[in-house]
């Protein structure tokens, strides 16, 4: 996808503002890829919202689908700057502004409409669902700490790709554990004994898994805001929300 031109620092990724702009500015190909590219990080928080609200399964489907299909039209960018870097924020605007207008409209427009498909994966979709936790009745918040956990596990996907390209996937597994955030992990000296290695050398281990995985997930962040500086605080949020 070629990006469109925009003022952000060279060395800055492009964001995930700069998708919303390719899908609604951009050529017909830019923006297609924009929504696949924004399907692929947001639909499950979207569709498990919907599911929490009480939709059923199918119309949590219809609704995803008109979900992205109202981020072609929805006409409140200039929103950007005023949410600062919390694009989920605007999301879910959009997403109310939806379910308000479909409450009015009685009922989502059916699949075979004039909805335009998105692809996600409805059965995963709802498995997934079924493992999510009842103790935040709060949508909003429980919105919030499914993308958090959401963007966590794409962090932990791409590290465990980047060792199985060089056939270390097992060891990965092994040191997963200290990426985790609630549970506490084996022991070091457990952990040597399986990789064949020793305890100084398996710490040493962890500690570069540990420098990668905030490296990917600092680069994961900033693809979620408008500009570097405020990537400190967009992690320091998701930390708090996933400490919860």
């Amino acid at each position: 996808m070629s990006a469109p031109d925009h003022s952000l620092n060279a060395s800055f990724p492009s964001t995930h503002w700069t998708l919303v702009h390719a899908l609604q500015n951009g050529n017909p190909e830019d923006a297609a890829a924009a929504m696949e590219e924004l399907c692929k990080g947001y639909w499950y928080p979207i569709y498990a919202f919907l599911r929490r609200s009480g939709h059923a399964a199918h119309d949590a489907e219809d609704l995803t689908q008109a979900f992205f299909h109202r981020l072609i039209t929805e006409n409140a960018l200039l929103s950007a700057q005023q949410e600062a870097g919390k694009l989920r924020s605007w999301l879910l605007g959009v997403l109310k502004r939806l379910l308000s207008d479909d409450a009015r409209h009685n009922g989502a427009q059916k699949r075979g409409g004039n909805v335009l498909h998105v692809s996600f994966d409805e059965m995963a979709a709802e498995e997934r669902y079924a493992h999510e936790p009842q103790t935040e009745s709060d949508l909003d918040a429980f919105f919030t700490q499914v993308w958090a956990q959401d963007l966590l596990a794409s962090v932990r996907v791409k590290l465990r790709e980047a060792y199985e390209a060089v056939g270390r996937k097992e060891v990965f597994d092994l040191l997963l554990p200290y990426l985790m955030w609630d549970n506490e992990p084996p022991s070091c000296r457990e952990v040597a004994e399986k990789i064949g290695s020793s305890e100084v050398a398996t710490r040493i281990l962890i500690h570069r898994l540990r420098v990668k995985f905030r490296t990917l997930l600092r680069e994961e962040v900033a693809h979620t805001v408008l500009t570097p500086g405020e990537i400190p605080g967009e992690l320091a949020w998701l930390q708090s929300v996933l400490a919860k």
